[in-house]
């Protein structure tokens, strides 16, 4: 990883004995919160990572004096902080993109992506238990901006908003989102209306997407038609159920038994009739 990452030779000129200094006072800095940093000075991956898929990351400064500021983050039950002139800089061009490869989008936990906006700018994303989104590394020390709709930061937090529910097997609600942004963020990685799966760092989890954006939690789906007991609510056993084109026959126990594995060949649910 050694070719995406940098510090600048400014930041590389400063002693560990002056970093201290150089920081921001407000910031109530003591050595033993910059004892990551020090043990890592010559590691800028380590130094990424800890920022990047840490706990309770967060960044405080005056915009006007950012280089004096800090990013922090929680480590084995302490806060440790990186100066933000030292956080090194990720070069995009090294990374892959997001991108789905036969409506199946498989993502590395921990790692790194390139993400490409509207506009043609790269940013570097992460991949962290299912949370797919902007780097903290960058993120954090971006210029403010507070316009929404074109913005890149809104563009980016939306899609990062909608991946990161369907990676997590959460629904997409439409009251955040419309069907039509939805649809466009799954089209932008390469996921298109039918069946789909994505698994990134959460377990695999399958949807069906609608040719409107409206998209259908298959696994939620099929839970509960696999929990409901058929026969105590009018059914008898045998009574035979397609779903999603394959058909089940309810069992003894009065439930079939759907699994998300199987192949599908149909948007559609059927059932049986009920015994009267």
């Amino acid at each position: 990883k050694q070719d995406s990452l940098s510090i600048s030779d400014a930041a590389r000129g400063f002693s560990k004995q002056s970093i201290a200094a150089l920081i921001d006072k407000n910031a109530n800095i003591s050595n033993s919160e910059l004892a990551y940093y020090f043990a890592n000075y010559n590691n800028s991956s380590a130094i990424l990572d800890a920022i990047n898929f840490g706990e309770n990351v967060s960044c405080g400064y005056n915009s006007d004096f950012k280089e004096y500021g800090v990013i922090s983050f929680d480590l084995n039950g302490s806060r440790q902080v990186v100066p933000n002139y030292a956080v090194p800089k990720m070069n995009t061009s090294t990374m892959s993109g997001i991108c789905a490869a036969n409506n199946s989008l498989v993502l590395s936990n921990k790692s790194y992506y390139s993400w490409t906006t509207s506009s043609g700018g790269k940013y570097t994303w992460t991949v962290n238990n299912g949370r797919i989104g902007w780097a903290a590394s960058e993120s954090l020390l971006a210029e403010n901006t507070n316009q929404k709709g074109t913005n890149y930061k809104w563009e980016m937090r939306k899609a990062s908003n909608i991946l990161s529910d369907l990676a997590q097997g959460k629904s997409v609600w439409g009251y955040l989102y419309s069907n039509e942004e939805v649809l466009s963020v799954c089209e932008k990685v390469g996921i298109s209306p039918g069946f789909f799966s994505i698994d990134a760092g959460a377990g695999k989890h399958t949807y069906l997407l609608q040719e409107s954006g409206k998209t259908i939690n298959v696994d939620a789906k099929i839970k509960q038609l696999n929990d409901i007991n058929w026969i105590e609510i009018g059914f008898k056993e045998g009574d035979t159920f397609s779903v999603y084109g394959k058909e089940y026959a309810i069992d003894s126990s009065g439930h079939i038994n759907v699994s998300a594995e199987d192949e599908f060949t149909s948007t559609e649910i059927k059932y049986p009739s009920r015994s009267i």
